[in-house]
């Protein structure tokens, strides 16, 4: 088996299978990519997740296509990103032209499950990931200041700032060289300036037009954070002009019951705003508007930052942003906690034992995932 199809594969089951967001998908790529397939360190890792807190784009997709990246070049990122966008795309086009209503085939147990579940999983990517990555007290200190300030500022923006503060700590008060790898596809630096030349040729285009695919590159150019951020700005190049705002909450709510990435939900939008006369073209035109923009800004930072980060300074930097990746981390599974997604003694029994099998690698993630959504619809 070729190296790109195996992450076509591997990112394949991950999309069929990652409920929870944003944040749970780093979980599951974590278990994954670290922790079962040893692809990288869990240092690079959070180098990697660091790297795309920075730029624009859709967070836990641009993980995956950098992480695809890392195995088996250029074409191992784009089967990354195709095998985790996949699914979930196919269900929302099935969704708007009408051959399915994913909210009558979903029900509350089986969402109640894999809220569960997703818990669990990103509660041990926590617990791993602060213990390799803050394992003293500086670094500990460094993420905790990180929690405390997004606790009372919350914004995408702030967390760009505070990851950017910590990395600077870093360059002056710890030690470099700790767990930063040498190799690395740092590809060619005149590559990296094309990309990110096209990104702006493009962002010039479409902030100067407005039809539906210039609208949706714009929010998939602008927005940092990923996930729901996405939505308003996709809602003001969409409502009125190609569809009514009911349709396009409909859509957004679809979208909630699928795996895999947010911003599948361009996907939807592509059907409806009628893009071109087949619906599967217009949604295949809108999720590559949607997508390109973050690809484009993480393939040129990705190769820049490949030429920097063997300095010493860097390598101090790295080691405090991933002590900052830490906090944002534990930030988020504060949040997961503190949302419903235990309710009852059932749910605190069953996300124990789900933390108790992961922690003992008794079962893969995917197949947990499943077990949980149906002992959830069963259950409810």
């Amino acid at each position: 088996m070729s190296a790109a199809l195996e992450c076509f594969l591997v990112a394949l089951r991950l999309g069929l299978t990652s409920f929870g967001g944003p944040v749970a998908h780093v979980a599951y790529f974590r278990e994954e990519y670290v922790a079962r397939r040893e692809w990288l360190s869990e240092s690079r890792f959070a180098e990697l997740m660091s790297l795309t807190q920075f730029i624009p784009g859709p967070g836990s997709s641009q993980l995956g296509a950098a992480i695809g990246y890392e195995r088996a070049g250029l074409r191992g990122g784009l089967a990354a990103w195709l095998g985790f966008t996949l699914p979930s795309a196919i269900v929302l086009i099935l969704v708007a032209i009408g051959m399915g209503n994913l909210s009558e085939e979903i029900t509350g147990g089986a969402v109640r499950g894999l809220k569960v579940v997703a818990l669990a999983v990103v509660t041990g990517a926590w617990l791993g990931m602060r213990t390799s990555l803050a394992p003293d007290l500086r670094r500990l200190g460094i993420a905790l200041a990180v929690l405390l300030i997004l606790w009372f500022f919350p914004s995408p923006w702030i967390t760009v700032m505070v990851i950017t503060g910590a990395g600077l700590f870093g360059v002056f008060a710890l030690p470099p060289g700790e767990g930063i790898e040498k190799k690395n596809r740092t590809g060619r630096g005149l590559a990296a300036g094309l990309s990110l030349l096209l990104f702006f040729i493009l962002l010039l285009i479409s902030i100067s037009h407005s039809g539906p695919l210039a609208g949706i590159y714009r929010a998939g150019s602008l927005v940092f954070g990923g996930g729901h951020v996405v939505l308003p700005l996709l809602q003001e190049s969409m409502v009125p002009q190609y569809m009514d705002k009911q349709l396009f909450l409909a859509g957004y709510g679809a979208t909630q019951g699928v795996p895999g990435p947010v911003f599948t939900f361009a996907a939807f939008l592509g059907v409806h705003a009628e893009i071109f006369p087949n619906p599967w073209l217009g949604a295949a035109a809108a999720l590559v508007a949607i997508f390109l923009p973050g690809m484009l800004l993480l393939g040129g930072t990705m190769k820049i930052w490949g030429h920097l980060r063997g300095r010493p300074w860097a390598q101090q930097a790295v080691n405090g942003a991933n002590a900052g990746v830490v906090g944002v981390l534990g930030l988020a599974l504060m949040h997961m906690a503190s949302d419903g997604s235990i309710a009852g003694w059932r749910d605190a029994l069953a996300f124990a034992i789900f933390f108790l099998v992961l922690r003992r690698k008794l079962i893969p993630v995917w197949a947990l995932v499943l077990i949980a959504a149906g002992g959830g619809a069963v259950l409810s």
